[in-house]
Formats: C-alpha cells, structure tokens, sequence
C-alpha cells in the first residue's frame, strides 16, 4: 500500500472520521440534496426551497495554471468549465479546527454523501487548491488525495480535484481573483487566512461565498440545486 504523508490537516480528519467511506447518510426521504444532511447545533435553520430564490453572478472565477496530484498542468478555467463547482482554498499543515480541517471534513461529507444523490455526478464537483505551493507539492497533495483517487466507489460519486500550483507566482492570480486573503506576515509555518468556500456556476461565475458560520452543507447543496434547477437539470 503507497506510504502517505500524514499532516497536521489528515491526522485530524483521520480522527475525525472525515475520510472517504465514514459517511453513512441515508437517502434522502424528501427528494432534496440538503436533507441528505443532518441539522448540526451550530446550523440551527431550515435553508430555503431550492430554487425559490435566485443567486446574484458576483463575478468571473479567475483562471491560473494548477497542477493536479499526477503532477499534469491544467488551466483552472478548463476544470472549472460545464460543472456546478465548490472552490476551496487550504494548507495541509493548517491546525485550526475552526479553518481548513472544518472546511476538508464538510467536504468529505458532501463527497461521501453524493453517493445517494445520482444528479449530481455529472453536474458537480469538488475543487480544493493548496495556497501553500512551497510545502503543499505535487507529492503532498498526491497523498492527501489517496482516500479519493483509490476510492472504490469514486463512479459513484462527484468528483473532487486536488490541486497545488507551481509556486507562489503561479498563484497569486488565483488568490486575488477569488478574493481569498492568506496573511504570510508572521510565522512562516502557520498561514492567516479567512475561511472561504465559493460556489461557481456552469459558466465559471462566483455565484456564492460562504464564510465561517455558512459552511453548512445543507447550504451548500441547496444553492448547488438552485442553479441546477435554474440551468434546467433538475
């Protein structure tokens, strides 16, 4: 079995729980993706009907050069383009719990949780890029994403891509044009950044960001069903 690298970020998703195959939600009895999810104590609401509202194009998501965990150089727009995306911004090494361990897990339970949820393989994916190229490798996100990649059930399920970049050139354009701050000015092992997560659509606009406090899966999925009602999948 290929050795993986275990960080701050997987041991405490390792845990928890958060990897593929832990998550054992029913299907949903209502016919909506969110009910896939239960209500957690800090997400105490009911999120809207899906498609009974409508989300404001923010703007464009940027384009960049990333690199996946084979190490092939992609174009983000090329990824990004003809699905319903979740972007996300991480480092491996992060050990605030309330940062991307708590973004990663939510992930993983959308991951797992497509499972019962046929519509949205082929209209859905995951996208997690490192915004910390110098430790985050090619190497490093190849054996973070091993639970993914060698997932016996991964056809059944959205996909998810992992990503890094070159170096810190390559992406600066993908920070700045999603709007994502990392604060490098302090200690150079521990990275400041505000937790966000953003919703692309079809055509590569933001179209949502979700903070602290809104990583609700519930919430997420409900808007993901909202633009796939409004593109006329549903």
């Amino acid at each position: 079995m290929k050795q993986r690298i275990v960080t701050t970020l997987g041991a405490i998703l390792l845990a928890s729980g958060g990897f593929a195959g832990q998550n054992s939600s029913p299907t949903t009895p209502d016919g909506s993706i969110a009910a896939l999810f239960p209500m957690g104590e800090e997400f105490e609401f009911t999120p809207p009907i899906p498609g009974s509202y409508r989300l404001s194009n923010i703007k464009p998501a940027p384009d960049g050069a990333v690199l996946t965990p084979t190490g092939t150089k992609r174009n983000l727009s090329d990824l990004l383009d003809g699905k319903v995306s979740l972007v996300s911004f991480v480092y491996l090494m992060c050990g605030d719990v309330n940062g991307c361990p708590l973004a990663v897990s939510t992930l993983f339970d959308i991951y797992d949780s497509s499972q019962s949820a046929p519509d949205l393989a082929d209209n859905v994916q995951l996208v997690t890029i490192s915004f910390d190229p110098d430790r985050d490798t090619v190497e490093a996100i190849d054996s973070f994403a091993y639970p993914i990649t060698n997932d016996a059930t991964a056809d059944k399920k959205i996909g998810w891509h992992i990503l890094t970049t070159e170096d810190q050139a390559a992406l600066k354009p993908i920070l700045d044009g999603f709007g994502q701050v990392v604060d490098r000015s302090d200690d150079p092992d521990k990275l400041n950044h505000l937790l966000r997560m953003f919703l692309v659509d079809r055509d590569g606009k933001i179209r949502n960001i979700y903070g602290l406090g809104l990583i609700d899966p519930r919430l997420m999925m409900t808007d993901v069903e909202t633009l796939l009602i409004e593109d006329g999948t549903l």
